[in-house]
C-alpha cells in the first residue's frame, strides 16, 4: 500500500502555503523511494513498465496526480499540477508518451458527460499538457514528433473550442519554443508549429502573433519568409505590417463578443519588452521594427480609443496606458497623451465608476496622477497635453480630466479635512471678497472690490464644489455634511434675514438664488438616484422607520433627501427669516400637506418587503423630488404644473396601498405620470423617472404599455399619422425614362405657395395705406410722407421678426419633440431590460420597429433611429410567453417586409432579430407553423427572384439560431423548397443569388447538431436530395455551351461562382453527416450514372480548366464520403 497518502489531502487546499508544503514532502518523500529503486537506464513507456520501473508510491502518485488534475474541488488543479510537473522532472525514466496515454485516459470528454463533467475534462487536460511542458521532460530522448505533434494539436484543439482556455494554451506552445532547439529535426518542428499552431502562417489572432514573435526571436536563422509570406519585413512588428498588426491586437475578443478581459494578452508583455528592454535593443536596431509611436498609433489611437469603438476595446486600451506608466516620460508623453485617448479618457472616467470601463479609467488616472506627482517634468508635459485637446477643457457633471485631478486632490482630504473645506467654500459665498481657508488651504480671492458679476461667478464656483463634495461617493462623508450642505444651499436661496447666521455681503442677487435653487434640486435629485458607497456600508434597517440605512437615495436613518430638503423650508424655516421663493405663500400649505404623506410613505415602506417596499420607496423618492422642484421654482407657471403633478404621485400611492376606490392601475397611473414629467426643463427629474419606473416594470399592464407605445408611434404635430409604405421598385423602374425630358424642362414652373398669415399682417401694417394703394391702381399716384415711411418700416420689421421668432420656435419644438421620444425610449429600454419575457413586449417591440423605419432618413431624428435600434439590438435575448399570436404574426410579417428594402446592413440585422423574436412568439404562443413558414418563404423567394430585394442570409440565420430545436424543420422545409425552385441555373435572377441559395442550405445544415430529429422527420433527406438536383444541374450547366452569354461570349457561371456552391454544398453535406440522427439520409447522395458523367465532364471542361476546379471535382466523385 501507498504510504504517501496524507499528503494528496493538503494538495487541494485553498492555501497556498499548504499546498507548496504538502507537494514539497511528496516529491521528497517519492524521490526517496525512487532512489531505493535498482538503477537503470530504461525508460516507462506503458504503465506496465512504469509499475516495473519505478517504486510503488512513485508508480501511484503519476497516476493519482494525473487523475486529480480533473478535480474542481478547491485548489487541486493547482497543487496537483504543480506536484506533477516537480515529479515529473525528478523521475528520469518517465516518458513524454506514458504521460500523454495516461492524461488521455483519465481526462477524455465523453457525450454522456453534463456540461460541468466535460469542462473539467478540458481544465484536467489542459493542467496536465502545462505541467508536462513545464517539467522539461519533453526534452528528453525518449521524446518522439509524434509526441510532440500530439501536444501541439492538442493545445491548439483546446484554444480552438474555448476562447477562455485559448490563451493559456498558447502560453504553453510559447514556453516549449526554446525546447525545440534541443531536438535534431528542429526545422521540421517549427513546420509543424506553423501549420498547425499559425493557421499555416496566417497568423490572425494575438495568441497567434504571440507565438509567432517568440518563434521568430528564438530560432532567427528558419526561413520565415516562407513560413510567413503574408508578413514582410524582418520583423513582424515592421511598418509594412503595421495594419495587419492593428487588426490582430484590435480584434482580440476573450470574454466574449464584447472583448471584455481582466487582464492584458500575453502578447503585450513580449512586444514591451521587445520596446523598453535595453538589452534588445541590438535585436531592434537590427530587426528594425516600426516605431513605438507608430505602434500605439495605429492600435491604440486609431483603434482601441477610435471614435465608436466599443467598451471592451477601450477597456483594454487604458489597461495598455495602464501597463506603460512605468515606462512614462517626457518624451514618451507625445505619443501616448493623444487626442483619442484623452478623449476616452475625458469621456469614460468619472466619479461614478460602476462599470468595467469607468473603474479601469479612474485607476488609470489616479496612477498617473502618482506618476506626475512623482517626476515634475512628467507632471508638466501631461498637463501641456490635458490642455491642448478641447474635450478637456469644458467642466461639466461627467467631469474633464482638469476637473478629476482636482477630484483627486480632494480625495486625499480627512473628514476634518473635508469639513474645513467645505466650511472654507461657505466662507467664499459669503464674503468672497475676504474669505479665509482652512487646513493649509490657500485663498485665491484677495480682492479688495470687486464686481458683482465677479461676486455671482465666485458663489456659483463655491456652490458648485460643495455639492460635488456632498456627492462624490468615494469620500468619507458623513450625514451631517450632507446635510449641512443641503442646509446651507436652501437657505441660501429660500431665505433672507435669518438670525444667527453671517449675512452675505455684498447681499445675494435674484440671479444668485435661483442659481443656489437649481443647484439644490439637481443635488437631492443626485442623491435620490444614488446610493453612496461611502454612505451605504451598512444595510440594518431603521429602528424608526423601518427603511434601509444608506440605501439609494436616503440617509443612514432612512429619512430620504428629498424629505429632509423639503423640511427645511416646510416646517423647519429659521425663526424671524423672511421667505423669498417664488410664491411660498400660497404653495406653503399644499406642501406641508405633501411632506406629513412623504413620512407615512417612509413608515409604510418599512413595513413591507421586495417588489412592494420599492415601489412604495420609488413614489416616495418621486412626490419628494417633484416637491422641491415646485419649492424652488423660479417660473410661476413651472411651479404649478410640478403641484398639479403632485397630487397626482399621492393618488398612485394610494392607489397602491390599497387606500382609493375603483380606477385605473397605480401602474398606469404612473405611467402617464411619468411621461409628463419628461417633458418638463428639470433634468434631475427626468434622470429620476427611470429608476423611478424601475420597479414598477414588473407589474405593467396593458393600458400602460399603450401609453409608451403611443408616444413612440406618435409623429411631430401630436398626430400618429399615417404611415406610408414605399412600393417595391421592378428591376425596369430602377431604370429613368428620359424620352419625355424635353417636356420637363419645358413646363412651366409652379408657383410658390404664398403665406396667407403673412400677407394679412403686412396688409394689416399698411392700414390706411392701403386705400392710397388701390387709388394708385386706379391710375392717381401717391406716395408716402417721412413719417409714414418710419411706421411702415417699423410694422414690417415687427412683422418679420414675429416670423423668425415663429421659426425658432417651430425649430425648438421639434427638437424638444426628439429629445421627448428619446426620453420615453428609456422607459420602454427599462422594461424589455426588466421584463424581456412579458407578453406585452410586442407591442413595445413593434413600435420601436415603427419607430426605427419612420426615422431613418431624417436627420433631425437620427439619433432617435439609432438609440431604439439600440434597443433592438440589445433587448431581444428573451423570448415572451403567452404573447398574442396574432400581434407577434403581424410584427413578423413587418420585419420581413421592411427586410426586403432595407436601407443598410445594420437595419437588416436589425430587422432579422425583431424576425427571430417575433418568429418564437408566434410559434410558442400557439400554432402558427403554416404562416410562420409561408412568410420565410416568400421572403427566400423575394431573396431568389427580385433583384432589388435586400435581404441576405444572415436574415434567416438569425431566425435559425433563436428557434427552439422542434422548431427548426420550418426553416429546413424553406430551404428545400428554395434549392428546388431556385438552385437551379438560370431560376434565379442572377447567378450571385443561385450562390445564395446554396448559402442558405449551409446555414440551416449549421442546426443539423441540435435539431430534432423527430420534428425534422424526413426533411434531412429532401434537403439532401434538392441539394443532390441542384448540385447535378449546376454542374451540367457549368460546362454546357448554354453557360455563355451570348452578347458578351462571357461565362454565366464562371469558376469563382461555382466554387461558392460546390463548397457550400460540400459545407452542407458534411454538416448534416456529422450529425448521427441523420444516417440514413445521406444515402440519397449516392453517385449514379448521371453524377459521374457530370463530374467527369467537369474533370476534362476547358471551359473551367483550373486547379482549383479540378480539386473540387475530385471531391465531388462521391458525396457519401
Amino acid at each position: 500500500m501507498p504510504t504517501t497518502l496524507e499528503y494528496y489531502w493538503d494538495l487541494a487546499s485553498l492555501d497556498e502555503g499548504k499546498r507548496i508544503s504538502a507537494a514539497a514532502q511528496l516529491i521528497s518523500t517519492l524521490c526517496r523511494f525512487q532512489a531505493e529503486m535498482p538503477a537503470t537506464d530504461e525508460v516507462a513507456t506503458t504503465e506496465a513498465d512504469m509499475n516495473r520501473i519505478c517504486a510503488g508510491d512513485v508508480s501511484y502518485a503519476v497516476k493519482r496526480l494525473i487523475k486529480g488534475l480533473a478535480s474542481s474541488r478547491d485548489g487541486a488543479r493547482q497543487g496537483y499540477s504543480v506536484a506533477l510537473a516537480e515529479l515529473l522532472g525528478r523521475v528520469p525514466c518517465i516518458t513524454v508518451k506514458l504521460v500523454l496515454d495516461l492524461l488521455w485516459q483519465s481526462t477524455e470528454a465523453t457525450k454522456g458527460m453534463k456540461g460541468q463533467e466535460q469542462r473539467d475534462m478540458r481544465f484536467g487536460r489542459i493542467f496536465g499538457l502545462m505541467a508536462l511542458v513545464q517539467s522539461g521532460i519533453v526534452t528528453r530522448a525518449s521524446t518522439t514528433a509524434v509526441d510532440m505533434r500530439k501536444i501541439v494539436m492538442e493545445l491548439a484543439a483546446i484554444g480552438a473550442k474555448q476562447w477562455y482556455l485559448r490563451e493559456i494554451a498558447y502560453v504553453t506552445l510559447t514556453s516549449m519554443v526554446p525546447m525545440l532547439g534541443k531536438f535534431g529535426i528542429r526545422d521540421e518542428l517549427i513546420t509543424m508549429f506553423v501549420a498547425v499552431a499559425l493557421d499555416k502562417g496566417a497568423v490572425t489572432t494575438a495568441d497567434e502573433l504571440l507565438l509567432a514573435l517568440r518563434l521568430r526571436r528564438q530560432y532567427p536563422g528558419y526561413d520565415w519568409h516562407t513560413a510567413l509570406g503574408q508578413w514582410h519585413g524582418r520583423h513582424m512588428l515592421g511598418a509594412r505590417n503595421a495594419g495587419r498588426v492593428a487588426q490582430v491586437l484590435c480584434e482580440q475578443t476573450e470574454g466574449g463578443a464584447q472583448g471584455w478581459c481582466p487582464q492584458l494578452h500575453s502578447v503585450w508583455d513580449e512586444i514591451f519588452d521587445l520596446y523598453f528592454n535595453r538589452a534588445r535593443a541590438d535585436e531592434v536596431a537590427m530587426q528594425v521594427p516600426m516605431e513605438f509611436e507608430l505602434l500605439w498609433e495605429r492600435v491604440v489611437e486609431q483603434g482601441l480609443f477610435a471614435p465608436g469603438a466599443t467598451q471592451g476595446r477601450r477597456h483594454r486600451g487604458f489597461m495598455l496606458l495602464e501597463r506603460l506608466l512605468p515606462h512614462l516620460s517626457e518624451e514618451t508623453v507625445p505619443a501616448l497623451m493623444t487626442p483619442n485617448v484623452v478623449r476616452a479618457m475625458s469621456d469614460n472616467v468619472s466619479a461614478k465608476a460602476k462599470s468595467p470601463l469607468a473603474q479601469v479609467g479612474l485607476r488609470t488616472v489616479e496612477r498617473l496622477s502618482v506618476v506626475c506627482e512623482g517626476n515634475p517634468k512628467v507632471g508638466l508635459a501631461v498637463l501641456t497635453h490635458l490642455l491642448n485637446q478641447k474635450s478637456t477643457i469644458g467642466s461639466g457633471e461627467r467631469g474633464s480630466l482638469r476637473t478629476l485631478m482636482a477630484n483627486r486632490i480632494v480625495a486625499t482630504l480627512d473628514s476634518e479635512a473635508i469639513v474645513g473645506y467645505v466650511e472654507y467654500l461657505q466662507q467664499v459665498f459669503t464674503v468672497p471678497g475676504r474669505a479665509r481657508g482652512r487646513e493649509g488651504v490657500a485663498d485665491p480671492r484677495h480682492v479688495a472690490n470687486v464686481s458683482e458679476k465677479s461676486v455671482e461667478k465666485q458663489r456659483a464656483w463655491a456652490v458648485d464644489q460643495m455639492i460635488r463634495v456632498a456627492r462624490f461617493g468615494q469620500l468619507p462623508i458623513t450625514d451631517e455634511l450632507t446635510t449641512g450642505v443641503l442646509r446651507f444651499v436652501a437657505m441660501q436661496a429660500a431665505f433672507s434675514d435669518v438670525r444667527d447666521a453671517k449675512a452675505p455681503a455684498p447681499p445675494l442677487t435674484a440671479a444668485t438664488r435661483d442659481y443656489c435653487a437649481l443647484a439644490l434640486v439637481n443635488l437631492v435629485g443626485e442623491l435620490s438616484r444614488q446610493a453612496e458607497p461611502s454612505r451605504a456600508k451598512t444595510a440594518e434597517p431603521d429602528e424608526q422607520t423601518g427603511a434601509a440605512r444608506g440605501a439609494a437615495g436616503r440617509a443612514r436613518d432612512g429619512t430620504a433627501w428629498a424629505t429632509a430638503a423639503l423640511a427645511l423650508v416646510a416646517d423647519k424655516a429659521p425663526r424671524g427669516a423672511k421667505v423669498v421663493l417664488h410664491g411660498f405663500g400660497e404653495t406653503r400649505a399644499v406642501l406641508g400637506e405633501m411632506l406629513g404623506e412623504l413620512r407615512a410613505m417612509a413608515k409604510q415602506a418599512g413595513k413591507l418587503t421586495g417588489g412592494a417596499a420599492q415601489r412604495v420607496q420609488a413614489l416616495e423618492l418621486l412626490l419628494g423630488n417633484v416637491c422641491v422642484a415646485a419649492a424652488f421654482a423660479a417660473n410661476p407657471q413651472t411651479q404649478a404644473e410640478y403641484l398639479e403633478v403632485a397630487p397626482e404621485v399621492r393618488e398612485c400611492y394610494r392607489r397602491l396601498a390599497g387606500k382609493a376606490g375603483d380606477g385605473p392601475e397605480p401602474v398606469e397611473v404612473l405611467t402617464d405620470i411619468l411621461l409628463s414629467l419628461l417633458t418638463r426643463e428639470s433634468s434631475a427629474l427626468r434622470r429620476l423617472c427611470d429608476q423611478t419606473f424601475v420597479p414598477f416594470a414588473e407589474v405593467m399592464t396593458a393600458p400602460a404599455v399603450d401609453a409608451i407605445v403611443d408616444v413612440l408611434r406618435a409623429r411631430e404635430g401630436g398626430s400618429e399619422g399615417v404611415e406610408v409604405e414605399p412600393e417595391a421598385l421592378d428591376d425596369d423602374a430602377m431604370d429613368v425614362d428620359m424620352s419625355d425630358a424635353s417636356d420637363v424642362s419645358d413646363a412651366e414652373p409652379e408657383a410658390p405657395e404664398i403665406d396667407e398669415e403673412l400677407r394679412r399682417r403686412i396688409e394689416e401694417a399698411l392700414g390706411s395705406e392701403g386705400d392710397a394703394g388701390e387709388a394708385s391702381a386706379s391710375g392717381e399716384e401717391e406716395t408716402f410722407d417721412d413719417e409714414q415711411m418710419k411706421v411702415f418700416d417699423d410694422k414690417l420689421a415687427e412683422i418679420f421678426r414675429h416670423k423668425k421668432q415663429q421659426k425658432t420656435w417651430v425649430r425648438e419644438l421639434k427638437l424638444s419633440f426628439v429629445n421627448f421620444k428619446l426620453r420615453v425610449l428609456d422607459l420602454a429600454d427599462v422594461f424589455l431590460a426588466r421584463q424581456g419575457d412579458s407578453a406585452l413586449g410586442v407591442r413595445v417591440v413593434a413600435a420601436l420597429v415603427d419607430l426605427v423605419h419612420a426615422t431613418q432618413r431624417s436627420t433631425r431624428s437620427r439619433v432617435v433611429h439609432d438609440r431604439a435600434a439600440a434597443i433592438l439590438g440589445s433587448r431581444l435575448a428573451k423570448v415572451p410567453a403567452g404573447a398574442d399570436t396574432d400581434a407577434a404574426l403581424e410584427l413578423l410579417r413587418t420585419a420581413h417586409t421592411r427586410a426586403r428594402q432595407a436601407a443598410d446592413r445594420r437595419e437588416l440585422d436589425t430587422l432579422g432579430s425583431v424576425a427571430a423574436y417575433a418568429a418564437r412568439a408566434a410559434l410558442d404562443s400557439g400554432s402558427a407553423v403554416e404562416p410562420v413558414q409561408a412568410l420565410y418563404a416568400e421572403s427566400a423567394r423575394d431573396f431568389m427572384a427580385r433583384k432589388a430585394s435586400q435581404l441576405q442570409v444572415g436574415f434567416f440565420r438569425a431566425s435559425l439560431e433563436r428557434l427552439r430545436a422542434d422548431q427548426l424543420h420550418m426553416l429546413w422545409a424553406v430551404a428545400r423548397d428554395t434549392l428546388e425552385q431556385f438552385g437551379h441555373p438560370l431560376r434565379a435572377v442572377n447567378v450571385y443569388r443561385q450562390v445564395q441559395a446554396f448559402a442558405l442550405a449551409d446555414a440551416v445544415a449549421a442546426t443539423a447538431g441540435r435539431a430534432d430529429a423527430g420534428a425534422l422527420g424526413s426533411g434531412a433527406r429532401e434537403l439532401l436530395a434538392a441539394l443532390r438536383g441542384a448540385l447535378l444541374a449546376t454542374l451540367e450547366f457549368a460546362v454546357a455551351d448554354a453557360n455563355r452569354n451570348a452578347a458578351t461570349g462571357k461565362l454565366l457561371l464562371d469558376a469563382s461562382r461555382l466554387r461558392e456552391i460546390v463548397n457550400s454544398a460540400l459545407q452542407v453535406v458534411r454538416r448534416v453527416g456529422r450529425s448521427g440522427a441523420f444516417g440514413e439520409a445521406m444515402a440519397v447522395l449516392a453517385p449514379d450514372a448521371a453524377w459521374t458523367q457530370a463530374v467527369e465532364a467537369l474533370q476534362t471542361s476547358d471551359k473551367l480548366a483550373s486547379p482549383v476546379i479540378k480539386n473540387l471535382a475530385r471531391r465531388l466523385v462521391d458525396l457519401t464520403k
